[in-house]
């Protein structure tokens, strides 16, 4: 039999660790002594003490740890964990190399000014969802009302007469609305637009803007805010503005897949 500080010893396990394995039943020593509680281990225990301490120390958690030991499969345990682990530092690269490139583009320089436009009628469909999935949204979701609302305008004969935008805004029911439009050339009656879209008028205003291109790689994740409605923003806190109302509308005018330009404005009177 072996004393606590000769178990110790031969495995690398710290005492104050071999009482709490004890407590928690991941190695109960083979004898503790009814009146000084002095703990014995058995000469076969030391294989199961270097594996806990080989385990541990590769940062499996210890209920796995206790698993492992209990079915004699600790380089099972060991494997799994590592591929855990590799997972995990694919997921954290990824968001390292995002940072970077969302960081990059915050920095790049946005040209913001402000333009008085007349009112525009058009043709819009929201999409609406709880705030907190928002971001589940994809560019497909916008992509594809935005496909249908050409075809409605163009059957109809009203346009478009320029590029379309879509608008964030806050709807019913604490839900967010994302609001897909196109410009026509007048307000579509009911039977081109139906139950599910709208028509209206986007009103007389003076709008503040904020224009971006891209320069590199900056190929952000969906649910990043984008650089030029940061870059908005920069700008209505420089002039001391207060938007009561606040609809954020962003348009992409293209000439191809790699160079557009991200046009992004908010009403300021």
């Amino acid at each position: 039999m072996l004393g606590i500080g000769e178990f110790s010893g031969l495995t690398g396990v710290s005492v104050k660790a071999l009482r709490h394995y004890d407590e928690k039943g991941v190695l109960v020593p083979a004898e503790i002594d009814a009146r000084s509680g002095y703990r014995r281990y058995a000469e076969a225990q030391v294989r199961a003490g270097v594996q806990i301490r080989t385990l541990r120390d590769a940062g499996l958690p210890l209920p796995e740890v206790t698993a492992a030991v209990a079915s004699g499969d600790a380089a099972a345990a060991l494997e799994e964990h590592r591929l855990r682990v590799l997972a995990q530092r694919r997921r954290e690269d990824d968001a390292f190399r995002a940072a970077e490139v969302a960081l990059r583009a915050l920095a790049a320089p946005v040209a913001v000014t402000e333009r008085v436009m007349p009112a525009q009628p058009f043709l819009g469909q929201a999409i609406s969802v709880p705030v907190e999935e928002h971001e589940a949204l994809t560019d497909d979701d916008a992509n594809r009302v935005l496909g249908e609302l050409f075809e409605r305008v163009q059957d109809a004969g009203l346009g478009p007469v320029g590029n379309f935008w879509t608008a964030l805004r806050p709807g019913e029911n604490g839900r967010v609305e994302i609001v897909c439009c196109w410009p026509t050339l007048s307000v579509a009656p009911e039977s081109v637009h139906g139950s599910e879209a709208f028509s209206a008028v986007l009103p007389a205003r003076t709008e503040l803007v904020a224009s971006w291109r891209p320069t590199g790689d900056e190929e952000l994740r969906e649910g990043v805010l984008h650089p030029a409605v940061v870059a908005l923003f920069d700008a209505v806190g420089e002039r001391r503005m207060r938007l009561d109302e606040v609809e954020v509308r962003q348009s992409v005018i293209a000439t191809s897949e790699t160079d557009y330009t991200v046009e992004v404005a908010v009403t300021i009177g």
